[in-house]
């Protein structure tokens, strides 16, 4: 696969192929965007885009043997980071920084593909800031995030900056189809808001019955907190922001069918819904700080049950 023929992020490629073009590959990118649109994907064709032996007008041939090497993930100059436990330590950023200091072993530039770089630790996003600062020669690093803005300042000032949206309904679908060998997609896929990649994980009849019945819980005024762990709040969050979605779009046009999750409830104020999806947002970006999950149930809980009133009451 080239970059040209990655599905859905035509600006995103359009930026990365004119780097190529025109000869000014920056040290350092973050590719930045919810997860599942494709960013690693597009990472990982930019590496063979720079490494390739027969280039086609600034892209990969996805033939030569340095695009099947590292398709294979057996390219000794292209390394992916992944966190480990949910995390990127010090330790994993010292081992890749013994391999970018090395020479290009066969290729052109040694690519160091760093996922979900938001969750290095302030020990690691401090030692990576240096080789940020001083890259060795013929590198190039790409940081993959969902997160940016828990990247350090310092990290973020460093890259050149290539966001990514998610997919139009036809790029989603067609993503989909390539997938899932042309099945079409599920009842519930809509659910992913153009993240293909989300729609091919996760089983959202299940995740929206489970939703579902925390809701109710809620809304009964149950004290007794259902969620496991940050986890279970984060997916609870995400799909609470759904529905209050859906519950703006069917308050302002009365259409069903432009529906997600569940959004029918006649009478619900709109701006105690939008400025419950603020507080709700809010929340979803503290969740990594290890919220108590028995406070956070019981101000999540309030916050519900006064938007789901209905407003005349």
């Amino acid at each position: 696969m080239s970059l040209r023929s990655v599905i859905g992020q035509d600006k995103a490629v359009r930026i990365l192929i004119g780097t190529l073009s025109t000869e000014r590959v920056p040290t350092s990118m973050l590719l930045s965007g919810d997860s599942g649109i494709g960013k690693r994907l597009t990472a990982l064709n930019y590496a063979k885009a720079l490494n390739c032996l027969s280039p086609i007008e600034s892209d990969a041939c996805d033939n030569c043997l340095s695009c099947r090497k590292i398709d294979g993930a057996m390219h000794p100059d292209v390394v992916t980071l992944l966190p480990e436990n949910n995390e990127i330590k010090i330790e994993a950023i010292r081992r890749v920084e013994e391999i970018l200091s090395l020479r290009p072993y066969e290729g052109k530039r040694k690519v160091l593909i760093t996922d979900d770089a938001d969750s290095m630790n302030i020990s690691a996003a401090n030692a990576f800031l240096k080789t940020l600062e001083e890259p060795p020669e013929n590198t190039v690093i790409l940081l993959v995030s969902s997160n940016p803005d828990r990247l350090p300042d310092t990290i973020r000032s460093r890259c050149m900056h290539v966001l990514f949206r998610p997919l139009s309904g036809d790029a989603f679908s067609q993503v989909l189809a390539l997938k899932s060998d042309g099945k079409s997609p599920g009842p519930f896929a809509a659910l992913a808001m153009g993240r293909p990649g989300i729609s091919i994980t996760r089983d959202f009849a299940k995740e929206k019955k489970w939703f579902m019945d925390i809701l109710e819980n809620m809304s009964n005024g149950d004290t007794r907190c259902a969620w496991n762990d940050k986890n279970d709040i984060r997916l609870w969050l995400d799909l609470s922001l759904v529905m209050l979605r859906d519950m703006a779009v069917h308050s302002v046009t009365g259409n069903d069918s432009a529906l997600l999750c569940e959004g029918k409830r006649p009478g619900v104020d709109l701006l105690q819904v939008l400025d419950t999806a603020v507080k709700l947002q809010r929340l979803l970006s503290l969740v990594e700080l290890n919220l108590n999950k028995s406070i956070t149930w019981n101000y999540v809980s309030g916050i519900i049950q006064k938007t789901l009133k209905p407003a005349s009451s």
